[in-house]
């Protein structure tokens, strides 16, 4: 068996030992398992890897391969995302658990948005419920580049649970201070009402 396979990564050639991505990716062993046995043997043949896997995602996953796992400290916070990333295109089972565990205990420096779009896209639901309530309590509103990253859906109950947070709030503060709770006007004063249109949605004239 050859021991130094080509591999084709975009636009880039690699010499890498075949036991090592035959070994953690479930994807790679399929293709060299279902290959001619010229696959990857000279660079005229050389495995392909899928088109979504840039060079530098592939980069990173043999920094870790090579280096990284014998010293999982010293990948950045980065690193461990592109990794996640390259992990599950590839079928790196236990390199991709590697990165959640690692991404999980590290979870306070990822922003919250992040962790939602991340955790949605490779199926991460333990990530969910801490983001969702990171954004509901804290003071400031999704921006709009923020709320275009989550998807009009999540930003409508992130903002509806931001709304039910305040309203209880309020509502708990009023009967702590005057011993009866607070309900809200069944008509808004409409002033506030113009006030908050006009901030929101940048209105020059009256709403």
């Amino acid at each position: 068996m050859t021991l130094i396979v080509s591999w084709k990564v975009q636009d880039s050639l690699y010499k890498i030992h075949r036991y090592l991505l035959e070994h953690h990716s479930d994807y790679l062993r399929g293709i060299l398992a279902e290959g001619s046995e010229t696959l990857g043997r000279s660079d005229n043949n050389p495995v392909p890897l899928p088109t979504d896997v840039t060079q530098g995602g592939f980069d990173c996953l043999l920094e870790f391969l090579y280096h990284g796992i014998y010293d999982p400290a010293s990948v950045s916070l980065a690193d461990w995302t592109t990794i996640l990333r390259v992990s599950t295109r590839l079928q790196c089972t236990k390199v991709r658990q590697y990165a959640i565990r690692e991404l999980s205990a590290r979870r306070s420096s990822l922003p919250a948005i992040e962790a939602i779009v991340l955790a949605r896209e490779y199926d991460i639901p333990a990530w969910l419920g801490p983001a969702y309530a990171e954004l509901v309590r804290r003071l400031g509103p999704l921006s709009e580049d923020e709320a275009e990253q989550l998807g009009a859906r999540t930003a409508s109950q992130i903002a509806r649970a931001r709304e039910m947070l305040r309203e209880e709030e309020y509502a708990l503060f009023q009967q702590r201070r005057y011993g009866a709770k607070y309900s809200f006007p069944e008509r808004p004063d409409e002033q506030l009402v113009a006030r908050a249109v006009n901030d929101v949605f940048r209105l020059s004239g009256p709403a």
